[in-house]
């Protein structure tokens, strides 16, 4: 199941060392849960605020 969809992003939890767990609401799908890898990271960090705009690819 590949899509890719606009999102806010509604809640984020930190999972092992860099990685996090967000919920997002989508356009098309609804409330979806994911993981980030690397989210953490200084690069990544600062999109994941909450009540941002992101775009997500799900492969």
């Amino acid at each position: 199941m590949n899509w890719e969809d606009e999102c806010y992003l509604l809640s984020k939890r930190k999972f092992r060392e860099n990685a996090n767990i967000i919920n997002v609401f989508t356009l098309n799908k609804g409330k979806i849960a994911g993981i980030v890898y690397g989210g953490n990271s200084r690069k990544i960090r600062n999109y994941l605020q909450i009540s941002n705009k992101l775009f997500v690819l799900i492969i």
